[in-house]
């Protein structure tokens, strides 16, 4: 196949119907003081009369269409992906890739200065960031099986697509996973895999080793307080995706509060995502209608348990203070080949818009780090 241009391009019917039904939106009880059970109804509040009020999605589509997309199709299914080239001849190709409840758009903060770094002495980046199958405006997807491997050879395929046969696989989240299948099952391609690194899945594995020091004994606590009471939307979208996306797909207010608690809950609060780069999150999941999609995701994956082999290609790992886990080097030492470990000083789960320049960093060094600057790159 070959990649079309692509533009975003909401009709005005179906922002009119948004604000119909955000302005008919019905409001649960307030819950009593000091109970804990999900997004407060004053944070809930102040996100919703944003989006009823002052939120003009089509100024953020002008702003997401300022760089060049394509729509391709790839085992049978539409994806979607920015393509922003750098002018550099030595521009380093990497691929982006976002998780739940992100969007592609995460990442947006980060193109323009890896496309033309403010220093000549930075390297600089041929930018690709899909937005996986089942999300956004890769949709719809109409048959089962798109688990990690699936996504990592269908995000394998797009890079190949365009032209890229070496390049770097940034991933958090879910693209962490997919972009670790990407570098074992297509590693002649892969330069270096950069992560933003949650420590979950690393706290589920070694649950049974004794904790050796306090970070060890951290993560631990987090991973029980995550399972014990934070855990309930995986659980949903692993097991009832379907039943889950009848409701948010039909309430606005639903799917604003299921995504924004993930906002807040997983953030930095010191370095809080902007409300409008949430409510354009929300606003892609709405207009995409992929509520019930993305979440099934969970169901693919949770039923699989995809397992993969130790990660051989050099990577680079980012640590941040406020992701719901934070990631231990001996854990992960077991499962990747880590040439690069940075413990951020600020940040959460979401820290390409959080504190981007730290991301912005950290894929830097690791570009111009030996491991990585002596592989040939491509196109």
């Amino acid at each position: 196949m070959t990649p079309t241009p692509f533009r975003i391009d909401v009709p005005q019917t179906e922002v009119d119907e948004l604000r119909r039904r955000l302005a008919d939106t019905r409001w649960p009880d307030e819950r009593p003081v000091g109970a804990e059970s999900g997004i407060s109804h004053a944070t809930l509040g102040r996100l919703f009369r944003r989006w009823r009020d002052d939120y003009d999605w089509y100024s953020h589509q002008a702003e997401l269409n300022r760089y060049p997309q394509i729509v391709t199709e790839i085992d049978g299914q539409k994806v979607h992906a920015v393509h922003a080239r750098s002018e550099r001849p030595d521009a380093v190709p990497v691929i982006l890739l976002h998780g739940w409840p992100s969007t592609f758009a995460e990442y947006r903060l980060l193109i323009e200065p890896l496309i033309t770094p403010p220093d000549e002495s930075d390297p600089a980046f041929h930018v690709v960031i899909p937005s996986l199958p089942g999300f956004g405006f890769s949709t719809p997807v109409d048959r089962v099986g798109w688990n990690n491997p699936r996504l990592a050879d269908a995000m394998a395929e797009l890079m190949a697509q365009l032209g890229y046969d070496r390049y770097l696989v940034h991933g958090s989240d879910i693209g962490q996973a997919v972009g670790e299948f990407i570098a074992t099952a297509h590693s002649r391609h892969v330069r270096g895999l950069h992560v933003h690194m949650g420590g979950v899945k690393l706290a589920g594995e070694n649950a049974s080793s004794e904790p050796r020091d306090d970070l060890e004994r951290r993560a631990f606590a987090k991973n029980a307080e995550y399972a014990a009471a934070k855990a309930g939307y995986a659980v949903l979208q692993a097991t009832r995706p379907d039943t889950l996306g009848y409701a948010l797909t039909d309430s606005p207010i639903g799917q604003l509060a299921w995504i924004g608690e993930k906002f807040y809950e997983w953030g930095d609060p010191d370095h809080p995502v902007d409300i409008d780069d949430i409510l354009t999150a929300v606003s892609i999941y709405w207009f995409t209608r992929t509520a019930a999609s993305s979440a099934r995701f969970y169901s693919e994956e949770y039923s699989t348990r995809s397992p993969r082999p130790y990660v051989g290609v050099p990577t680079a790992v980012s640590a941040f203070p406020h992701d719901i886990v934070p990631p231990v080097p001996r854990w992960a030492d077991k499962e990747f080949h880590i040439t690069q470990w940075t413990d951020m000083p600020a940040g959460g789960h979401f820290a390409a818009l959080e504190v981007p320049e730290l991301v912005l960093g950290s894929l830097r060094r690791f570009a111009a780090s030996p491991a990585v600057a002596s592989s040939v790159t491509s196109r």
